[in-house]
């Protein structure tokens, strides 16, 4: 299928501002949905883009939620916020700059995928029915979501998938799992982009595409988050698994 970039662009963000939110992989979507609709590889600073549209959505949602952290910062809960935040993106980081190269190379491949959605698949399922019956404390437990992160890296395992499972099954609470998963992922978002800052064409009559790929991602991001906050606060974050299961197994027979 041959689309006018305009077009591409509109359908990947749109693919993006649904699967970032929801635990399904947005990287692994968007690497999906080119292959089988025959669009051309997307430049990695399309990706770029389409994340800091999801990141300004994070933004929009839980905007006096930020606010509050921001002004203030001082008071204690939101100082043990920051530090927990701070520690869960030590391993990301460590993970993202150790495997740098590895991971962009992902980024052109689909042989993986099918792997990739089942692991995030089993992952879901394990939130639901693994989770410690007494709660590890906060420091490690946000350690190792931020483990967890580093590993959603690989696309088709899910950024939020992967941190609001692991944080639910380390008795992290409903409430706290999804808004820490998602704070954690704005410095996660800001340093990949500075880690591929250069690569982005601050010349050139790219701005108007770039500039549409946030604003749509943004906008659908928004409505997906939305949703997501109902669908893990009812305790049903682990059905999205029953979607992830076919499309892994499908990807494994038939990619």
């Amino acid at each position: 299928m041959i689309l006018p970039l305009v077009a591409q662009i509109i359908l990947l963000a749109i693919i993006q501002g649904v699967t970032e939110f929801f635990p399904v992989s947005s990287s692994g979507h968007l690497l999906l949905f080119q292959k089988f609709l025959g669009f051309n590889p997307m430049p990695l600073v399309y990706d770029i883009f389409f994340h800091l549209g999801t990141l300004l959505a994070v933004v929009i949602v839980f905007f006096k939620d930020l606010r509050e952290l921001a002004l203030r910062f001082y008071t204690r809960e939101n100082l043990r916020l920051l530090l927990l935040l701070g520690l869960a993106s030590l391993p990301t980081a460590v993970i993202g700059l150790l495997f740098q190269d590895f991971f962009e190379s992902l980024f052109f491949s689909t042989s993986y995928l099918g792997l990739s959605f089942l692991f995030s698949a089993l992952v879901l399922l394990a939130s639901k029915h693994l989770r410690l019956k007494k709660k590890l404390p906060d420091f490690p437990a946000a350690f190792l979501v931020g483990v967890a992160q580093g590993i959603a890296i690989v696309p088709g395992i899910s950024r939020s998938g992967m941190t609001i499972a692991v944080a639910l099954v380390l008795g992290m609470g409903f409430g706290f799992s999804f808004r820490f998963s998602f704070f954690l992922s704005i410095p996660a978002i800001l340093g990949a982009t500075l880690l591929e800052a250069g690569k982005i064409p601050w010349s050139g009559g790219h701005w108007a595409t770039l500039t549409l790929a946030v604003a749509v991602s943004a906008l659908v991001g928004s409505l997906a988050l939305a949703l997501l906050k109902k669908t893990v606060l009812n305790d049903h974050f682990h059905r999205f698994a029953y979607y992830l299961l076919p499309l892994g197994v499908a990807m494994l027979l038939f990619l």
